[in-house]
């Protein structure tokens, strides 16, 4: 009984900390937003001719047959390089998620997976890489034997 009163009282602090975890870096999100839109030291995407590679941003569609997969592989040469993604499966009458992952191949061709594989019908997230190599994004549809998926699909990588 008294392990059980111990284990809920761990619980409730650990809840508690993650609250103020999340309160506090809420908080410092704003407040770094506000720093680099006031700051006189950055410019604008225009002023320095960043328009061409924004061209990432728009989303595609693409048709990912059943039993296939489709993935995007890209090199990143710097650390805290920032890869964002935003995708969503277009509604069909049946079978409206699809697998997405990511994984990182390194020099030597050791395979790491960032984020490991999940079944969504849309997804959203972000990403900052920690190491220089190779990452890829992988959306899987071998699971469906049937089911063509069109994925509508927006990324900004480096």
């Amino acid at each position: 009984m008294l392990k059980l009163r111990r284990k809920r009282h761990q619980v409730a602090i650990l809840e508690q900390a993650v609250d103020v975890y999340t309160s506090e870096f809420e908080s410092f999100i704003k407040f770094i937003s506000g720093v680099f839109a006031n700051s006189p030291f950055f410019i604008s995407a225009e002023a320095a001719g960043a328009l061409e590679t924004r061209k990432n941003d728009e989303y595609k569609e693409i048709t990912i047959p059943a039993g296939k997969n489709f993935e995007v592989s890209f090199s990143v040469d710097s650390v805290n390089s920032y890869i964002a993604w935003d995708f969503s499966v277009v509604q069909g009458k049946i079978s409206t998620d699809i697998g997405f992952s990511l994984e990182y191949t390194n020099e030597s061709g050791e395979k790491t997976l960032i984020l490991p594989y999940r079944r969504h019908e849309s997804d959203q997230g972000n990403f900052c890489t920690v190491l220089v190599g190779n990452y890829k994004l992988l959306w899987d549809n071998t699971y469906s034997t049937f089911f063509k998926k069109v994925l509508r699909r927006g990324l900004v990588i480096p």
